[in-house]
């Protein structure tokens, strides 16, 4: 699928969903989880799912602004009142995009480029909030080479030329995916590392279920959305401290072990078990508000 004439939403469509991306990690601890979760989707679906992230994410980026507040970024290894905003936003929708393609691309994985550009957005960060300089010196560096024309439309080129998930293939994909965080639950402590790559997966939910609140409202995708936002929240609420203690001590992150909190613990449980309650059969032909796939 060649995306780059393809730009069907409207601005209101993508300002709903950028609102959406703002408040990802938004919790509250009385949503609730739908009785039954659906992944009978098809693929016009998760193409559109897909698109919107790509709209937005395309619509909203300046590169030449983007580089300019990382050469003074450098400079100064600080974000200015608006340069914090504005990275803000434009590393959302970078991470928004990131989730999206990881889910809903036929190959389920991401081009290691745009993984590079975005993860060096997140060290950027993280490295000014936690006033180590010479890091913040050394990543707002290498960010503004990756940002230079020719290396951000090389880093770029896939997610332009993304190839829309069949719906057999996004099923198993999520399936897997809640394996993955049973298999970490199945454990009486737990690395760091291994919290954050069940957050990822938690994070990639959170992608899924903006966009199927917005092109798709329903009950059932408000209700995913504000229960996976939930849980997003509480991890990563705990993983900002995880991180401040990998920068004093980076070993820390990969060999210390920790129990996950027990209502945290519950959230992840509840909502892989609903998965797992489809028992590889699901309900096919039958999308999340209970209709035909060809009448959604």
């Amino acid at each position: 699928m060649n995306l780059r004439d393809e730009m069907p939403f409207t601005p209101l469509q993508c300002r709903r969903l950028f609102d959406a991306v703002l408040v990802h990690d938004e919790i509250h601890l009385d949503s609730p989880l739908p009785d039954q979760v659906h992944l009978d989707y098809s693929t016009e679906q998760l193409s559109k799912c897909y698109l919107i992230s790509w709209q937005l994410w395309k619509e909203g980026i300046d590169r030449n602004a983007l580089a300019r507040s990382v050469e003074n970024i450098y400079l100064h290894q600080s974000f200015e009142p608006d340069e914090r905003l504005v990275f803000k936003h434009v590393r959302a929708k970078f991470k928004h995009l990131r989730c999206a393609y990881t889910t809903l691309d036929r190959g389920h994985r991401l081009p290691r480029g745009f993984q590079q550009l975005t993860a060096m957005m997140g060290n950027l960060k993280d490295a000014i909030d936690n006033k180590q300089g010479a890091t913040a010196r050394w990543s707002a560096f290498v960010l503004g080479v990756l940002l230079t024309r020719i290396p951000f439309e090389l880093l770029t080129l896939n997610v332009n030329a993304f190839k829309p998930s069949t719906a057999q293939s996004f099923r198993a994909h999520i399936l897997q995916q809640m394996d993955c965080i049973r298999h970490t639950l199945a454990k009486t402590k737990i690395t760091p590392k291994e919290f954050h790559e069940s957050r990822k997966i938690i994070s990639r939910q959170v992608a899924l279920y903006d966009n199927l609140k917005i092109l798709y409202p329903s009950n059932f995708h408000f209700n995913m959305s504000r229960y996976v936002n939930t849980i997003n929240g509480l991890m990563g609420t705990m993983h900002d401290k995880f991180v401040i203690e990998k920068i004093a001590e980076p070993n820390r992150y990969y060999v210390n072990t920790f129990e996950m909190p027990d209502d945290l613990r519950y959230r992840l449980t509840r909502l892989s078990e609903r998965f797992l309650e489809l028992g590889g059969k699901g309900r096919s032909g039958i999308n999340a508000h209970g209709l035909p796939l060809q009448a959604y």
